[in-house]
């Protein structure tokens, strides 16, 4: 009997706990009535992803090259000794403009030039026996095999007097090109073997930057393309040059080509040797640029989402130059389309969005 009381008390607690919740929901349905629907729409608002939003902006982009690389004279040149002897005359001052065929060091040349004076009078005696041979030979008075020893002595003496000449030119030792004459090894009256390095000459006025280019820009490297540089010798100063050579080869270990670049140098600011930043412009072109924020990446694959009338358009896209926080992208996005920067965790495409 108390098991059938319990029973029926259990069963009529279910039919109050029903009966109210089917009040309660009556009850809000008459509110919604009232309120003429205007109860639903805070929840319909609730339903859209809230996100942040930037503009896709159109903009001048330059591919670039940056690369750092060594100075280096456009004529370059170790001044040796060709021959042995003492010095005993440097005309040239270190570190003065010289030019073409300008005396640098003089030898001592004593018995050089008397070697000459001798070799010049045996061919003027050589010259001399000819001419009286010859006077003979058209009288028929010597044989003509005696004409031609003189002759031949002749062209022996001359020979020698050429080479006398040579060796006294040896002596001094003269500017090939012109430039600026580098520190002097040697100091007058030293002695000096042939092969040995006395000073050095550079050509400054255009200097030369040798750097390398990864293989990726081959395609776009040819020669006249601009080059700005700078040193931490000059500050903010800024070098214009230009691509003046290529590298045929590529290199096979690093796969990069060396690259060089002209610099006009008239005050001879830039030396040899300097240590430079280089930033090559290979082109120029027009892109749509998003901010970094705006891009999804999924593997080896990128996306932006783009909001057409508050919806959420998950757009792929391809991803170039990276400038001042934005990056480059080629596909569906255009000038002026919104895209999400803020919320890409929990948009979807197609979703409606809150801006």
């Amino acid at each position: 009997m108390q098991n059938r009381f319990r029973w029926l008390g259990q069963f009529l607690g279910v039919l109050v706990i029903t009966g109210l919740a089917l009040g309660g929901w009556f009850w809000l349905e008459e509110i919604d009535s009232a309120a003429g629907g205007d109860a639903r729409a805070p929840g319909a608002g609730a339903r859209a992803t809230p996100v942040e939003v930037a503009e896709a902006e159109r903009r001048s982009v330059q591919d670039v090259v940056r690369a750092v690389g060594t100075t280096r004279a456009r004529e370059s040149v170790a001044i040796v000794a060709e021959v042995a002897g003492r010095i005993i005359e440097v005309p040239v001052r270190e570190g003065q403009p010289v030019e073409a065929g300008e005396p640098l060091f003089i030898l001592d040349h004593v018995r050089q030039e008397a070697d000459l004076r001798e070799a010049r009078a045996e061919r003027d005696d050589a010259a001399a026996k000819y001419r009286r041979t010859a006077a003979l030979f058209e009288n028929r008075d010597v044989p003509e095999s005696q004409l031609d020893e003189r002759r031949a002595a002749l062209e022996v003496a001359e020979a020698r007097v050429q080479v006398a000449r040579s060796r006294l030119e040896d002596r001094t030792i003269r500017a090939p090109f012109d430039g600026v004459a580098g520190l002097r090894e040697v100091s007058p009256g030293a002695y000096v073997e042939p092969g040995a390095v006395l000073t050095t000459l550079d050509d400054l006025s255009v200097v030369r930057l040798e750097f390398s280019v990864p293989e990726r820009y081959l395609g776009d490297l040819a020669p006249g393309l601009p080059v700005a540089a700078h040193s931490l010798g000059f500050g903010d100063r800024v070098f214009e040059g230009v691509v003046a050579r290529i590298s045929p080869r590529v290199d096979p270990v690093t796969r990069s080509v060396r690259v060089q670049a002209e610099f006009a140098n008239d005050d001879r600011r830039l030396r040899p040797g300097m240590f430079m930043t280089a930033r090559l412009v290979l082109a120029e072109r027009d892109a749509v640029m998003v901010p970094e924020e705006a891009l999804l990446r999924e593997g080896a694959d990128s996306f932006v989402y783009v909001i057409d009338d508050d919806t959420a358009r998950r757009v792929p896209v391809t991803t170039g130059r990276r400038i001042d926080g934005r990056v480059e992208v080629a596909g569906g996005v255009g000038d002026g389309d919104a895209v999400v920067v803020a919320g890409l965790q929990t948009v979807r495409d197609g979703a409606e969005v809150r801006r």
